[in-house]
């Protein structure tokens, strides 16, 4: 029943990024850093250039793992005809919070590595783009971490309120930007778990995140915490 979905949202995320990534990159060629039409007249540091387009797919993650967690408790309960089939509650929910990570793992390194190579091939920043740099290979892999640990945390809030619905509500709007505002006006906010995350791949001069490895471990404290809630409530409660 999920499976098309599923299928649907993991592809608008590959194929809807990419797009976007060329016209971002190409707009700006030839344009001067101080052009009042920038957003910005400080110059983004090469290797952090083309992930500011991870935030589109931030959503379609978090709707991807919120419909994975929440799409058995609907009317149908399949949740029920799953445990008939396999009643060890554990290794159910095992089995979905590893095949989630791979998945979304998957989809995130496939989508910010064509958007990277997009980015660079169109925006003539001076890296090779099929190679890159051993820096943006880094953060490439900072934000597939941080995409997986966004999926998991709506995943086991998705299971946990046995909804697609909380996860969406209280996850999206952190992945869509204001998670990142808030960090830039209060330093408690860098603990949000989307804005600990964007420290896995966003230029830490800024002052917005936290240090790479302090957003990583933030991040993870989230998704481990609330995983194990959410495994103890799925092994444990009545259906």
């Amino acid at each position: 029943m999920t499976a098309r979905p599923i299928w649907i949202l993991a592809l608008v995320t590959v194929l809807g990024t990419w797009p976007m990534a060329w016209s971002n990159a190409a707009s700006g060629v030839g344009i001067p850093s101080d052009d009042p039409r920038l957003y910005s007249s400080v110059p983004v540091p090469v290797e952090y250039q083309g992930f500011e387009m991870a935030g589109f797919g931030y959503v379609l993650v978090v709707a991807l793992a919120s419909l994975w967690a929440g799409s058995e408790y609907g009317a149908g309960q399949q949740v029920r005809t799953t445990l008939i089939a396999t009643p060890q509650r554990l290794r159910v929910y095992l089995t979905k919070v590893v095949l989630l990570a791979v998945a979304v793992a998957f989809v995130a390194f496939l989508t910010m590595w064509g958007t990277l190579v997009i980015t660079h091939a169109a925006g003539q920043t001076g890296i090779i783009p099929w190679a890159l740099s051993p820096a943006i290979w880094t953060n490439l892999g900072g934000v597939t971490l941080a995409w997986t640990l966004t999926a998991l945390i709506a995943f086991a809030v998705g299971v946990i309120a046995r909804t697609a619905i909380l996860p969406l509500i209280l996850i999206t709007p952190l992945a869509i930007g204001i998670g990142d505002f808030l960090a830039g006006i209060w330093d408690g906010a860098k603990y949000l778990p989307t804005a600990a995350g964007a420290a896995l791949y966003s230029d830490p001069t800024t002052g917005t995140y936290l240090t790479p490895v302090a957003g990583g471990l933030v991040q993870a404290s989230w998704a481990i915490v609330l995983l194990t809630v959410a495994g103890i409530a799925f092994t444990r409660r009545d259906l």
